[in-house]
């Protein structure tokens, strides 16, 4: 807890250590200006990549700004929120304690978070609209800083830009008037002065977090932020003699480790395993940024000598600048010999079955031609081939035979594309020479049908009527076998119940859903049919028919909504690596996309949101937030532990898990049990509070109280599990269920009102032509209710009128419609409904 007393502490401590009074007068014209150096969040908050939080880089972006600013200039005082990774210091504290100490700016350097391709600079002053204009906030200067910081920093980085925004346009637009005419962001809207927010590239930009990782990488960006500084007061920069930039390889474009840069007499080794890496990762070979930045050079034309182990030099001549960096990229050629490095199917390999992809990739890009001429295959077969990237040849097996032996040859005088045409090291001693050899044996020709390996629901009593039927099998089948005849679902009296029925390879193997279009009855009986004409990849039949039978509860879903249903897509959800939670992920493989193929058929779905994941197993813990975004629509649904929360989920049967979060009253975080991923397909995954129980994390207690909402939608790997895959989620809602009654039965209250918004199923259903639509209101209202096609165009108005608090019933006549499935939707002031009626003529 934050007190008068830490505050008071904090100011001491800042005015005595964190102040800095000027060394050097290189530069004059600052003797009457203060600045406010706050760097963003504290400790190791807001992680990155690779286990380096924006906390740690921004706080010594600020320490290099600083020593720039105290060394360099004639400057009375820079003020720092922290100096330290200890401290930890909150949003009110930082600007108490500027406003305290009144400098003349308050600057707050932060880096960004978002997709790992995401990676761009953004300035971000206080700011609104009024009349058409956009206002800065007084005392002005963030946006006149914020406009020399945009191309300086930028240009030194060498990244994309959003631009300098006035912080609550960024967030918000450019209406002609934002209804809060006050700065967006806490430290432009709490501080006295000046003020601007800075966001340094992506701390989530693989790319971009290995170069934040170097120290030297950290000077570039507070020599931005100085020559941003000195442009503001408009005084010349001081002469510097910078160097920088990135050593690659010339085959592959990655970054080289312990490359050694020479120049004037100076030289600088990029970071290593050993330096740097090995604190950040158990992979030797897993990061690199090939940076380097050499300063106080003299300003002439020199010459620049790269120099790498294995790799052959480089000579180059660049013009040092005097007023700004003086860049110098370059790629450096391999010495080594090329070779194998991976093949599928691996040596020895016993399991490789005909008509799969062979595939052999090289150390380095190959002359085609020259490993053509030389590939042979044993027994002799005809094939054919075709390489990626000159880098990896694929053979085509369809003419392999089952049960054989087969023996790949390559010969020595295959040579690389490089201007060395260094030769094939076949037999991978380090030096060129030696044939290569790919021994494996194809398997068994598979004659086995596939196999029904789940039916779900299966023998077991379902609340849901809205249920989906999925059937898993143990190997991927023929799309095409699917026919409208495969999947049938008939109820106890032998009535076939109408539905859509889709197809879906997950992993090796498949799963069947069957989407029923209408609801089905409470307390019946079902058996669920699948045809045995199904067949796997290689025409092998399912044979018999397979059978499964469920029953349905004497329950109704008496309270219904959506919270989102991701028809209008997933941008209210962040990204995983936005999360400073997430953590333990392979972040080029994980994601959040819409999907608009994998879909809830039964609901008419759009849309639905797609989790892909990879984790890095290495790691000592694993978690995938999707957060939800602060003010957007799904999270205005509150609601309380009666509720159950429910989401349609399409599963990969990874073994991962998966699980529900949400913030209660007391903005507590309170979560479902891990549902373990053990299904492919659709399933209705549900959490009931009240008999599910509630996992506190964070800050939670095991107890959801009062009305909440949804924080997030998180992931875990377990071990043993799949390393890769997906998961995608549908129709996100909270119900509640009750024993089928009238309305005016156990819904209604003390005073004879019901007690909540609720729509019924319109009956008869289906119909010809009328039908009745029962709702109820707990109080008067505006009411409309709007009749939609299947493919959501508006058909009808059946009602749009105030309505007084009780039970009503409307008859709706569909005489000039034509037969289908109509959606049918009621919205109030406070809620939104929608149930499915079935015309037939």
């Amino acid at each position: 807890m934050v007190t008068m007393k830490n505050i008071l502490s904090l100011s001491l401590l800042s005015l005595l250590f964190v102040t800095y009074s000027a060394k050097a007068q290189e530069v004059t014209g600052l003797s009457d200006w203060q600045i406010f150096l706050d760097p963003g969040h504290s400790q190791t908050e807001n992680m990155g990549l690779y286990s380096y939080s924006e906390a740690e880089k921004t706080l010594r972006v600020a320490l290099n700004l600083r020593e720039l600013l105290a060394t360099q200039t004639d400057i009375e005082t820079v003020y720092m929120s922290r100096d330290s990774d200890n401290d930890q210091v909150g949003l009110s504290q930082r600007t108490d304690l500027a406003n305290s100490l009144g400098p003349d700016f308050y600057y707050s350097i932060h880096s960004d978070a978002g997709g790992p391709d995401a990676n761009s600079t953004l300035m971000l002053y206080g700011g609104w609209r009024q009349n058409g204009e956009t206002v800065e906030k007084s005392p002005k200067g963030g946006q006149k800083m914020g406009a020399h910081l945009d191309t300086i920093l930028t240009d030194a980085m060498r990244i994309g830009r959003r631009g300098n925004y006035a912080d609550r346009t960024f967030y918000q637009g450019f209406p002609a008037n934002h209804d809060n005419n006050w700065p967006y962001l806490s430290v432009n809207r709490r501080s006295n002065m000046a003020s601007l927010l800075s966001e340094a590239g992506f701390h989530t930009n693989p790319y971009q977090q290995q170069r934040n990782l170097n120290a030297e990488y950290k000077k570039l960006e507070a020599q931005s932020a100085f020559w941003a500084i000195l442009a503001y007061h408009e005084l010349d920069r001081p002469t510097v003699g910078i160097l920088t930039g990135e050593i690659s390889d010339a085959d592959n474009g990655n970054k080289l480790n312990g490359a050694t840069i020479s120049v004037q007499e100076k030289s600088y080794t990029t970071n290593t395993y050993a330096s740097l890496f090995n604190n950040h990762s158990n992979n030797p070979n897993q990061l690199s940024n090939g940076f380097y930045y050499i300063e106080e050079l003299t300003n002439e034309l020199t010459e620049v000598i790269f120099d790498a182990p294995d790799y052959y030099a480089d000579t180059l001549e660049v013009e040092i600048k005097d007023t700004f960096l003086t860049f110098l990229d370059t790629d450096l050629t391999s010495s080594v010999a090329p070779f194998v490095a991976n093949t599928e199917p691996t040596q020895g390999s016993d399991t490789f079955d005909p008509g799969e992809y062979l595939q052999i990739e090289f150390s380095r890009a190959m002359s085609t031609s020259s490993v053509e001429k030389v590939i042979s295959v044993s027994p002799e077969v005809a094939f054919e081939h075709f390489w990626l990237k000159n880098k990896t040849l694929v053979i085509n097996t369809e003419n392999f035979v089952f049960e054989t032996e087969y023996t790949v040859t390559i010969g020595e005088e295959a040579n690389d594309t490089s201007s060395y045409k260094h030769g094939f090291d076949g037999d991978a001693d380090g030096e060129a020479g030696g044939s290569y050899t790919l021994t494996f044996t194809t398997g068994p020709e598979d004659t086995e049908p596939p196999r029904v390996t789940m039916i779900d629901p299966f023998r077991t009593a379902v609340k849901d009527r809205k249920q989906l039927v999925n059937v898993e099998f143990n190997e991927a089948l023929d799309l095409t076998s699917l026919q409208e005849t495969t999947i049938q679902l008939t109820n106890g009296s032998g009535n076939q119940v109408e539905g859509e029925s889709q197809l879906y390879n997950v992993g090796e193997g498949s799963a069947l859903t069957f989407f029923p279009t209408d609801s089905l009855a409470a307390d019946e009986s079902y058996t669920l049919t699948v045809k045995g004409h199904l067949k796997d990849l290689v025409g092998n039949e399912l044979g018999a028919d397979r059978t499964g039978t469920f029953t349905t509860e004497n329950l109704e879903t008496t309270y219904h909504r959506v919270i989102d249903d991701f028809d209008g897509g997933v941008s209210s959800w962040w990204e995983p690596q936005q999360s400073g939670s997430t953590e333990g992920i392979k972040t080029l493989e994980t994601s959040r996309t819409l999907n608009d193929s994998t879909l809830n058929l039964s609901t008419g779905s759009e849309g639905s949101m797609q989790i892909s994941y990879g984790w890095d197993t290495s790691a000592p813990s694993h978690l995938i937030r999707i957060y939800l975004a602060p003010g957007s629509t799904p999270q205005g649904v509150r609601f309380n532990s009666s509720y159950t929360v429910q989401a349609y989920v399409f599963g990969d049967n990874s073994g991962n898990q998966f699980r529900f979060m949400l913030r209660d009253g007391s903005s507590q975080l309170e979560g479902s049990p891990w549902f373990t991923i053990n299904w492919k397909g659709w399933k209705l995954v549900s959490w009931n509070m009240e008999e599910d129980g509630v996992v506190g994390w964070v800050n939670g207690n095991s107890s959801y109280s009062g009305n909440g909402y949804v924080d997030s939608f998180q992931l875990t790997y377990t071990d043993g599990a799949n390393a890769n895959g997906f998961v995608v989620i549908d129709d996100f809602r909270i119900v509640q269920y009750g024993v089928p009654t009238s309305v005016e039965g156990d819904l209604l209250g003390e005073n004879g009102l019901p007690t909540r918004v609720e729509l019924r199923q319109n009956y008869p259903n289906p119909f010809n032509p009328t039908t009745n639509i029962e709702f109820a209101l707990p109080q008067n209202s505006e009411v409309k209710i709007t009749l939609y096609n299947i493919s959501g165009q508006k058909v009808a108005t059946i009602v749009d009128k105030a309505m007084s608090a009780g039970t009503h019933t409307v008859n709706f006549d569909a005489s000039a419609l034509s037969s289908g499935i109509y959606i049918y939707q009621m919205q109030t002031a406070n809620e939104v409904m929608t149930r499915k009626m079935t015309l037939i003529k």
